[in-house]
C-alpha cells in the first residue's frame, strides 16, 4: 500500500509540473523559463523537479514529443491528398498547432539554445521536408519544380513560421483563417 501511495504521489507531482509548464509556456519564451518559477507555479519544491527531469530541455523534449508525433500523423494526410482536397489534408496539422502552439513554439526556441534539442529538431524538420516533397511529387509531379526539395523546404519553413505566429502566442487567430491561408499558398504552388 505504501509503495502505491509513493508511486501515485510521484505521478501527481509530475502531472503538476507538466500542467505548470504548459501554463507558463503560454506566457513566456523558453529563455524566460526557470525551474524556480515552474516549481512555484506547480506548488512544489525545486528538488522535486530533478526527480522527474534532468533540466528544462528534458522537460520540453518530453512535452513536445506528443505534439510532434501528432504532427507526423497529420502529415500522412498530406501524402494521400489530391489537389481537390488540400484543405482536408492541411486541417489536421492546423488542429495540432491550435492545441499545442505554445509548446511547439517553446520547442523551437529551445532548439536555438540547447544542442540536444537542436539535433532532434533538425531531424524532425528534415522529416517534414521529406513529407512535403513527397506530397508535392504526388500532387503534381517532380518535373514541375526547378528543385522540388527546396520548394518543399520553403513551404515547410513558411508553414512553421506562420503557424508559430498564429498559435504560439496570444492573441491567436482562428483555425479557419489559418486553414484558408495555408490552402491558398499550397494551391498557388500546385496550381498548373
Amino acid at each position: 500500500m505504501a509503495r502505491a501511495t509513493v508511486r501515485q504521489s510521484r505521478q501527481e507531482s509530475r502531472e503538476r509540473i507538466v500542467r505548470a509548464a504548459e501554463l507558463l509556456v503560454r506566457k513566456r519564451s523558453y529563455s524566460e523559463l526557470t525551474v524556480d518559477e515552474l516549481m512555484s507555479e506547480a506548488g512544489l519544491g525545486r528538488t522535486i523537479f530533478y526527480r522527474h527531469f534532468d533540466d528544462l530541455g528534458d522537460l520540453v523534449r518530453g512535452l513536445s514529443r506528443e505534439a510532434i508525433d501528432e504532427l507526423f500523423e497529420a502529415q500522412e494526410r498530406l501524402l494521400a491528398a489530391r489537389p481537390a482536397d488540400v484543405r482536408g489534408a492541411l486541417l489536421p496539422a492546423v488542429k495540432v498547432w491550435e492545441e499545442y502552439g505554445p509548446l511547439l513554439r517553446c520547442a523551437s526556441e529551445a532548439a536555438a539554445v540547447d544542442e540536444t534539442i537542436a539535433e532532434g529538431y533538425a531531424a524532425m524538420r528534415q522529416r517534414f521536408f521529406d513529407f512535403a516533397a513527397q506530397a508535392l511529387r504526388n500532387l503534381v509531379g517532380e518535373e514541375r519544380y526547378a528543385d522540388l526539395g527546396e520548394t518543399a523546404r520553403a513551404l515547410n519553413l513558411m508553414n512553421e513560421a506562420y503557424l508559430t505566429e498564429a498559435f504560439g502566442r496570444e492573441p491567436r487567430i482562428d483555425r479557419e483563417t489559418a486553414v484558408r491561408t495555408l490552402v491558398e499558398i499550397w494551391e498557388a504552388v500546385i496550381r498548373p
